[in-house]
């Protein structure tokens, strides 16, 4: 598997030997990632000499120490087996912490014998979410609890983005999405959430959401797109 292009590659190259002998200078890091629209959280050494490791609000990038050349992108520890992706690790961890204490606000199918709980960011328009939720018994029986968080794929721009407020606002949220996702939902004389799904979206945004359906598993690892319920269920049972 090619984990980097040539070009990638020598843009690290050029990176660690750039900045190998410099400390990071996290004051003109984070103005010159904010100028882009990339606001740090945290600024730490990555495991490459003189790059940084900078976590924003739109995902994780890496920054020489001056801020003047950045990667988007997963980095690699390659032990001469099986490379181990250290972004999507560090992702999870991430994506986990910013869940909790989120349960409330999500719009949740309970498995009887519940094994395993799944958040999935979805949308009303997309059909591939419809797909997921017309089976959602599926899930349900294979042990799988579904939890609903909001991501109308264009935020606010969206146009049902006002549908998906008024899911979140209705009096019986399950009910509402049971009637959106069959096309029969009627948002009218309801009071709209829209702050709340808004927070949804950008929350999805920070944790590097796409597109939808997204499944994020309870160590915070995301799945991006569709997954039958018998195969999320053997994938679940694999991990142990």
């Amino acid at each position: 598997m090619r984990f980097f292009g040539r070009t990638l590659l020598a843009t690290v190259v050029a990176m660690t030997a750039f900045s190998a002998s410099a400390k990071p200078d996290e004051a003109a890091i984070t103005k010159k990632l904010s100028g882009i629209g990339l606001v740090p959280v945290s600024i730490s050494e990555s495991p490459l000499p003189g790059i940084n490791e900078v976590v924003t609000e739109r995902g994780i990038v890496y920054v020489s120490d001056d801020g003047g050349y950045f990667l988007a992108g997963h980095l690699y520890q390659n032990d001469g087996a099986q490379p181990m992706n250290l972004t999507e690790q560090k992702m999870a961890k991430l994506n986990k912490e910013k869940l909790q204490g989120m349960e409330d606000e999500m719009i949740v199918y309970p498995a009887k014998d519940e094994k395993y709980v799944v958040t999935v960011f979805t949308d009303t328009s997309c059909g591939y979410c419809r797909k997921l939720h017309n089976e959602m018994a599926a899930y349900n029986d294979a042990g799988i609890t579904i939890r609903y968080l909001a991501f109308p794929r264009g935020g606010e721009r969206s146009r049902n983005f006002g549908e998906m407020s008024a899911i979140w606002g209705a009096k019986d949220p399950v009910k509402a999405m049971n009637e959106a996702k069959s096309g029969s939902f009627d948002p009218n004389g309801i009071e709209q959430r829209s702050e709340l799904v808004n927070k949804h979206y950008q929350l999805g945004v920070a944790m590097g959401v796409s597109g939808t359906p997204a499944m994020i598993l309870e160590d915070g690892t995301m799945l991006p797109g569709y997954q039958p319920a018998p195969m999320l269920r053997k994938m679940l049972d694999s991990r142990g």
